[in-house]
């Protein structure tokens, strides 16, 4: 058979067991990954073969052997359950500002605040809402609500301390 582009696909189906072949033979690496980039470096060694230096088989075989060799050097990504030179797992070793149990313990207390909010009168969920959610200054509460910026800053006041009590009773 003669070696050249123009046969090429006659060229990869009967060199498909010895692609396949060499595929297994580096299994730490991903066998379909393997196929395509052994089909590949099949394309190159067409354009590359030399008829003089012994068969295309051969030449083809060494040209993959070498890919893999190669690939093989090349250091994979560790896992976070490797070990370090000290004997450590990774993922032991990994510090994060995250606290995750002040994380829950904030959204009880939020939770629970919310639970509290929901036991005011309406109109003071309201003023407390718009107070401390939206940052509304006691003038602008007073306007949406129809009411003076006073009585605003009072029921305030008040929902605040109920709202202690409330959680104290909790």
């Amino acid at each position: 058979m003669n070696i050249n582009l123009d046969n090429s696909k006659q060229i990869m189906e009967k060199y498909m067991p010895l692609i396949k072949s060499m595929a297994r033979k580096f299994g730490v690496f991903e066998y379909e990954e393997n196929i395509c980039e052994s089909q590949m470096i099949l394309i190159e060694a067409i354009g590359a073969y030399d008829k003089n230096k012994g068969t295309f088989g051969n030449y083809l075989k060494n040209q993959l052997r070498y890919h893999f060799l190669d690939k093989s050097k090349k250091e994979r990504p560790l896992s976070l359950d490797d070990f370090d030179e000290d004997g450590q797992r990774y993922i032991d070793s990994l510090f994060s500002d995250f606290d995750i149990e002040k994380q829950i313990l904030e959204n009880e207390k939020y939770q629970e605040l919310e639970t509290a909010i929901g036991k005011l009168e309406i109109r003071d969920q309201k003023i407390i809402k718009m107070s401390y959610y939206e940052n509304l200054k006691n003038a602008e509460i007073a306007k949406k609500l129809n009411i003076s910026p006073k009585t605003v800053a009072n029921r305030k006041s008040l929902s605040i301390k109920r709202l202690g009590e409330i959680m104290r009773e909790n």
